[in-house]
């Protein structure tokens, strides 16, 4: 759910705008609907031997310490971010995570094309 914010600073004269009810109970229920499909897909993911479970346990195995960051904007936009704590993000540990990472999407019959997956490191800034 993305919200926008305007503020009008204008000393001319004062508008008001309002939203017709219906609209405003569309935009009510288009909201509604997005708020749910995005707890659903929460719940997915972060339920007990879930999906992260998973890839954070066998990543753990493999001797990565990480910070996991996830913005779900809907269920065709998951971004995640590894972000290595004990080792560098060079090619060969990103390719290793990104396929640790889609062997359990696909486990999961997941959708490969809703996720955007980054992997970096404590050098690393906080894009997506």
């Amino acid at each position: 759910m993305i919200t926008f914010l305007l503020i009008n600073n204008s000393t001319s004269k004062e508008k008001k705008y309002e939203i017709s009810p219906s609209a405003s109970s569309e935009i009510k229920a288009e909201n509604e609907k997005k708020l749910k499909e995005i707890e659903e897909i929460q719940t997915i993911l972060y339920q007990e031997d879930g999906f992260f479970e998973q890839v954070n346990n066998k990543l753990k195995e493999r001797g990565y310490a990480f910070q996991v960051g996830v913005a779900v904007y809907s269920k065709d936009d998951i971004r995640v971010k590894y972000i290595l704590i004990n080792k560098d993000a060079v090619e060969p540990a990103q390719k290793e995570i990104k396929s640790i990472f889609y062997e359990a999407v696909k486990k999961n019959d997941l959708d490969p094309d809703s996720f955007h997956l980054k992997v970096g490191d404590s050098d690393d800034g906080p894009d997506w």
